[in-house]
């Protein structure tokens, strides 16, 4: 009996006779790590056998007899169906391959049992041995249900998105200064939308420049004068108080003596003369303290001015290291990015429309490609698409999984390249996407959801038809035409030939059609 199991990690094939109870069989346990194709070639291999009535049967071996090739031999001692595992543990791999033995009473059951199990092999087989798969390293892939998409391949280019690239240049001929204290941007710096990136200061001609040193003059003239009126107005403001604090004193005074005369005239002592010249006396203080009042108040107006007048003098001054040039024009970011290009450096003259900055936006992209006339029949109304790029080997990006999206598909022909403009956007959040690198673009054209797939490592051509080999037992593959669909990131679609969860050879399937071919090439059997 030949028995073929997989696990996950590894492909094990046993051969053993029809199991009679009490006598002694051999099983030949051979072992293959799917990952690699390579047989077990170290440790211990345990086998676990539960009879029906719970009993349980163990036998461990501490080594292969050979690469891939485990003997243990055992005699059942009870009749009837055995639960049973395979247990490997090595280096390589560590798995348990279960299987169910059948003890039968005697030697005849047992060899009826075979005549009874036995039957021809199907149409188209070929007989590969473990010996030879390992010595290939062959490798099988499994038949599934997958989603697949046809792409069409596209060169492309990534290019910053509309409106996201401007160019700053100079609106007249002139110096470039700094803007106040903060240094010139320069290529790399982030700068905001309205940001002052720099000052052009352009030359005056010879009669303004006369004019501006005139003006000059008269203003530090103007500035002297004030000056002259300040300390004349200062020696003033002097005299001012004093007579407002004196006014104020005599009608303190003229206020104390007429309520003294007044308060001695009920008793009686005063005469009328002398009551009401204390009266007068009073009202004459006050009107010497109103008008120092006016005075002081006319005084503090005065001086007010006067300050206001040198303030906005000041104000409206030239710097001196400003002689040659009153005005400055400010060179303003219109966009927000990274400055990419800086065409001058600080005090140089430049020209008008002369560039200075170039930024450039890169938060989102877009991908631009080009897609032949004879290939606009076969988009849908809104196709997805990924991107490879060169510079980031052995990555691809999908648009709508980055959270980007279709622009627009072009309605105009380029009449040298016959192609049509497709752009889409994506966002670049990592600044991965730089402007200018190539794109290799896979846009979709149909899906198949659902359909049986295998890797494309499995399809041999013969004669330009193409075939896989589908694993029947251990040793057996079988030859199949397929019909094929589309293929995807190394899967491709499998119309008819096979089912799902059927076992494919993909590395070595060359060499299983070459041994179809010429058997004796690849040896005579098993060496046991």
């Amino acid at each position: 009996m030949t028995v073929t199991a997989f696990t996950d990690k590894v492909l094990m094939v046993t051969e053993y006779p029809q199991l009679v109870k009490g006598e002694p069989a051999e099983f030949l346990a051979h072992f293959t790590v799917l990952a690699t194709g390579e047989p077990v070639r170290s440790g211990t291999l345990t086998l676990e056998a539960i009879a029906a009535n719970g009993t349980v049967e163990t036998l461990k071996l501490d080594a292969p007899v050979r690469d891939g090739l485990f003997k243990p031999t055992y005699a059942f001692q009870k009749t009837g169906t055995y639960q049973a595992r395979l247990i490997v543990e090595s280096p390589q791999v560590q798995d348990a391959v279960k299987l169910e033995l059948i003890v039968h009473a005697s030697g005849a059951a047992a060899s009826a049992a075979a005549g009874a199990a036995s039957s021809g092999d199907p149409p188209n087989t070929v007989s590969f041995l473990l010996e030879q798969q390992w010595k290939v390293g062959t490798l099988l892939g499994q038949v599934e249900r997958r989603t697949l998409t046809r792409r069409l391949q596209l060169p492309g280019e990534i290019v910053p998105q509309q409106r996201a690239a401007a160019v700053v240049s100079a609106p007249v001929s002139g110096r470039l200064l700094r803007a106040g204290s903060a240094k010139l941007p320069q290529v790399g710096d982030s700068v905001k939308a309205g940001d002052v990136l720099a000052l052009i200061e352009p030359p005056l001609p010879a009669t303004e420049a006369a004019a501006l040193s005139a003006n000059r003059a008269q203003l530090q003239a103007l500035d002297t004068e004030l000056l002259l009126r300040s300390l004349d107005l200062g020696v003033k403001g002097l005299e001012v108080q004093r007579a407002f604090k004196q006014a104020e004193a005599r009608l303190d005074f003229a206020r104390r003596a007429f309520a003294r005369a007044e308060e001695l005239k009920n008793k009686g002592v005063v005469s009328d003369q002398q009551y009401d010249q204390a009266q007068q006396d009073v009202q004459v203080a006050q009107a010497e303290f109103d008008a120092a009042q006016a005075v002081k108040q006319f005084y503090e107006e005065s001086a007010a001015k006067l300050a206001s007048m040198q303030e906005r003098l000041k104000s409206r001054g030239v710097p001196a290291e400003r002689e040659a040039g009153a005005m400055q024009l400010p060179l303003v970011a219109p966009i927000s990015g990274h400055i990419v290009e800086l065409e001058s450096v600080e005090g140089e003259h430049i020209e008008a429309l002369e560039k200075v900055y170039e930024i450039v936006n890169l938060e989102t992209v877009w991908v631009l490609a080009r897609i032949s006339e004879f290939d606009l029949s076969a988009l849908p109304d809104a196709p997805n698409a990924s991107l490879e790029l060169p510079s980031l080997p052995g990555r691809r990006f999908d648009v709508r999984g980055l959270g980007g999206r279709l622009v627009n598909i072009g309605t105009r022909v380029d009449p040298q390249t016959r192609t049509v403009p497709i752009r889409f956007e994506i966002p670049n959040p990592e600044g991965l996407f730089r402007a200018g690198l190539f794109a290799n673009v896979y846009l979709e054209t149909q899906r198949t959801l659902d359909g049986l797939a295998v890797p494309e490592q499995a399809i041999v051509l013969d004669n330009g038809r193409p075939l896989v080999y589908v694993m029947l037992e251990g040793e057996t593959f079988q030859r199949r035409e397929v019909e094929l669909g589309i293929r995807d990131n190394g899967w491709v679609e499998v119309r008819a030939g096979v089912q799902d969860g059927e076992r494919v050879a993909t590395r070595g399937a060359y060499a299983i059609k070459l041994a179809s071919l010429s058997p004796a090439s690849f040896g005579a059997g098993h060496g046991h």
